[in-house]
């Protein structure tokens, strides 16, 4: 199943590690919560994203654009400086790869670095057990980041695990069953957006997993040729992909790691030095000259990746802790009261963006108007949306078909806070808007 021979070294002693703190901190964000709220969830149907301790709601979608930019800036400024770090040390398709073959080899009976070479009917069918609950680990989680854990795993407990949920835990566990077992490296040779965008990202003084061929050419048997590659082969049959890292930089190069433990396990039996295969990059590689770090490309990655920080830090700083969104109410837009004023319906959402309930008074920036509302003050739990309709009455028939209308929305308690929203009152037989602009 996965055929690949095995190495031990430096790197790969490294890569474990790297591994079992990307899983640990996959696996652990969906339960972790700050001060009651999920440190990461995105809640779809309450319309609401928590991101580390932000609760983003509908009207605040920039932000969530914001992380998406940063962090794809991010992998382009550290690809220009470090090539595919990212696939060989990050990328959970290759972290779960590992795993994934790591419990294989030890259930199908693996000695050493090679596979054996029958496995029994009994270990196949444990194996593909084994690795299917795991895919269901990771299916839990993967729903845990869009649902709540600590509502899922009683919800499952009890049967009670079905609709959208199940379906999603369904589809997760057999994606990551099919691609972790079955697919493999095979997405990053052929599926993979970014094993195409990095040719654009390098440059010759990326670091990049190299071979010296000054140093190896020409190879060939030990004592037969004046080179230090002995043309033993292990670089290429560690290999995830295949491919043979002597013949220059690749796409299907995921910066393993792994040809650089074989190829100095090999260096050092032969007593000969280390780093055949090695991080290098071509400038470096050639002797041409010295890398640098502080590069065009380099800075221009840099300087965008802090233009988006600094934009979400001063959004974030500005962001208002409650919001109004006013509408007319459709299915009532005009009326007229048994006193013979003209009323208006209006549809009314009050987000509480704060970790605790707040209250929230509502009233009207015009004279000549009355509010009439079924409740006010109203209270909003926290990082919550609520609807509420009202009336709103006016002394005298506008002229023209309508007027300016301001709802004025206080919060009440600590630190207070004001929102305005502006719409039109029509009267009756007028149309159209809706909403109006906001002031602050």
């Amino acid at each position: 199943m996965f055929g690949a021979r095995t190495v031990d070294g430096r790197f790969r002693k490294l890569r474990w590690g790297a591994d079992a703190l990307l899983i640990a901190v996959l696996f652990a964000i969906p339960w972790i919560r700050i001060a009651g709220e999920p440190l990461v969830l995105l809640d779809v149907p309450a319309r609401k994203f928590h991101v580390f301790g932000l609760v983003i709601f509908p009207q605040e979608l920039y932000f969530l654009w914001l992380i998406v930019a940063g962090l794809a800036l991010g992998l382009f400024f550290f690809t220009a400086l470090f090539g595919r770090v990212w696939c060989g040390w990050a990328c959970p398709q290759t972290v779960f790869t590992d795993v994934f073959a790591a419990i294989a080899r030890r259930i199908e009976g693996w000695r050493g670095r090679d596979r054996p070479k029958r496995v029994a009917a009994w270990r196949r069918a444990a194996t593909h057990l084994v690795l299917l609950l795991a895919s269901a680990v990771i299916g839990f989680h993967l729903v845990g980041y869009f649902r709540s854990p600590y509502e899922l795993l009683p919800a499952l407990a009890a049967g009670r695990f079905t609709g959208p949920s199940l379906g999603f835990l369904a589809v997760a566990t057999a994606l990551s069953y099919l691609d972790f077992v079955f697919l493999r490296q095979t997405f990053c040779k052929y599926l993979c957006p970014y094993a195409r965008l990095q040719s654009v990202l390098f440059d010759r003084d990326t670091l990049v997993v190299g071979y010296d061929a000054a140093r190896g050419e020409p190879r060939g048997k030990r004592g037969r040729a004046a080179g230090d590659c002995v043309d033993c082969g292990l670089c290429v049959a560690v290999c995830p992909t295949g491919i043979d890292i002597r013949r220059g930089l690749q796409l299907e190069c995921i910066a393993c790691t792994q040809c650089i433990d074989a190829c100095n396990g090999v260096m050092q039996k032969l007593g000969r030095a280390p780093n055949l295969i090695g991080y290098s990059s071509l400038v470096a590689a050639t002797g041409e000259r010295a890398v640098r770090l502080l590069r065009p490309r380099v800075a221009l990655y840099g300087a965008l990746l802090a233009a988006v920080a600094v934009a979400f830090v001063v959004l974030a700083a500005r962001r208002l802790p409650m919001e109004l969104t006013v509408a007319h109410n459709r299915d009532l837009l005009t009326s007229r009261a048994a006193d013979g004023r003209v009323g208006n319906a209006f549809t009314l959402r009050i987000e509480n963006r704060d970790r605790v309930e707040r209250e929230f008074a509502l009233g009207l920036a015009e004279p000549g108007f009355e509010l009439v509302a079924g409740v006010n003050p109203v209270r909003v739990p926290a990082t919550s949306a609520l609807e509420t309709r009202v009336f709103v009455l006016a002394a005298s028939e506008p002229e023209g078909g309508s007027a300016p209308l301001t709802f004025v929305l206080d919060r009440r308690g600590e630190g207070g806070g004001r929102v305005r929203r502006a719409v039109r009152f029509l009267a009756p037989g007028a149309g159209g808007g809706a909403h109006g602009g906001a002031q602050r």
